[in-house]
């Protein structure tokens, strides 16, 4: 149990990286932190390992409840997600009555719901092209993904529970299947357009749960698989480097799949534990902190941006003064933390009252 806790603050403090690493995308400070977009899809490779590793636990002992999964996710996600949702409707109608400028709305009647962009399905590419949203509020589409992911996961398992090989080949499958839908360019912010991330922590989550003794399956071969893994991996983020002619929509495609792939080999390692430093750095206090505010972190930090940027009228945090800067990190934390002490830790607390698998497990890891 000890050991599993350790391995839970160790994912804190990845999570805590993912967090941060949007954050700074989001600063736009030059284009060699570009690449930090895609760590949004190492919060669903987190998702997809955490989710699966909990159903796969109560599947095995058949005491695993729907009810009580869906209820906890409710508890995790509605909170601060309709808050911020709130205060950024609150945004577009100040800036009506006090600037006399109403901001775009799309996507008002869909929010509420988590079908942020899903009317892109009722195209024939799956793709309507660009559209303006809510303001401060476009990057919850991400949290309509997981929300999505969260509700089809479960069921799929639960419908093939006596099947799972079956439920691993359709995951298997999935991955090529997000890639021909990044090649046809649906719209990026759809789950098919994403999934690959998800089931990149899916199947770490099955081979976690059902992985033979290193006596059976040497360390050394284990590792050989995750380093022969990461240069793949490797190989596709620096595809447009090699000396192949692809399209554009190609190198995107398959690079992403490879920043998805590099994150799962990170996340491998860590619950292996082959490389102590790094599992000394993501345990400590300070990630684990950051991991635990995580969730407020990501979502707030966006409308603090756009207020921030609308009171000094710039563009982007790095072509604003330093004080900016400061302002927008130190306010989204602190505006998190107060989300975890005031808002988000009383609701967990509640979490005791509905046991996913007939047991009350003690454990604090904010990714539950």
């Amino acid at each position: 149990m000890k050991k599993n806790m350790m391995r839970d603050k160790q994912l804190d403090g990845l999570r805590g990286v993912a967090a941060c690493g949007v954050m700074l995308f989001h600063a736009h400070y030059s284009q060699a932190l570009h690449w930090l977009w895609t760590f949004v899809d190492l919060f669903f490779v987190l998702s997809g390992f955490l989710i699966t590793r909990i159903i796969l636990d109560g599947l095995k002992n058949d005491s695993f409840s729907l009810r009580n999964f869906m209820i906890r996710r409710i508890l995790r996600i509605w909170p601060v997600y309709y808050l911020t949702l709130i205060l950024c409707l609150l945004a577009v109608i100040s800036n009506y009555f006090l600037l006399g400028q109403w901001q775009y709305t799309s996507g008002v009647l869909s929010v509420p719901f988590f079908l942020q962009y899903t009317h892109h399905y009722l195209h024939p590419d799956f793709n309507a092209g660009h559209e303006e949203f809510i303001l401060w509020f476009q990057h919850s589409w991400s949290i309509a993904v997981e929300e999505q992911f969260y509700l089809l996961m479960p069921l799929l398992m639960l419908v093939l529970r006596r099947q799972l090989f079956l439920v691993f080949a359709i995951i298997m499958l999935l991955i090529p299947v997000a890639v021909y839908f990044r090649i046809m360019e649906v719209y990026h912010w759809l789950l098919i357009y994403r999934m690959d991330a998800l089931c990149v922590g899916v199947l770490l989550a099955f081979y976690w749960t059902f992985r033979k003794p290193s006596t059976i399956v040497p360390v050394v071969v284990q590792q050989l698989i995750v380093g022969l893994v990461a240069v793949l991996s490797i190989g596709l983020i620096f595809l447009d480097k090699l000396p192949i002619e692809l399209s554009p929509q190609y190198l995107t495609a398959l690079s992403l799949l490879g920043f998805n792939l590099i994150y799962g080999v990170i996340l491998w390692v860590l619950m292996e534990g082959w490389l102590p430093k790094l599992n000394t750095v993501m345990s400590a206090s300070p990630m684990v902190f950051l991991g635990s505010i995580s969730y407020a972190l990501y979502l707030f930090h966006v409308p603090i941006r756009g207020a921030l940027l609308a009171i000094i009228d710039e563009q982007t945090i790095a072509d604003s003064p330093l004080w900016v800067d400061i302002a927008y990190y130190g306010l989204s934390v602190l505006a998190a933390y107060l989300s975890k002490i005031l808002l988000e830790d009383r609701i967990n607390m509640l979490k005791h009252k509905f046991p996913v698998n007939g047991i009350n497990r003690q454990r604090n890891v904010a990714t539950e």
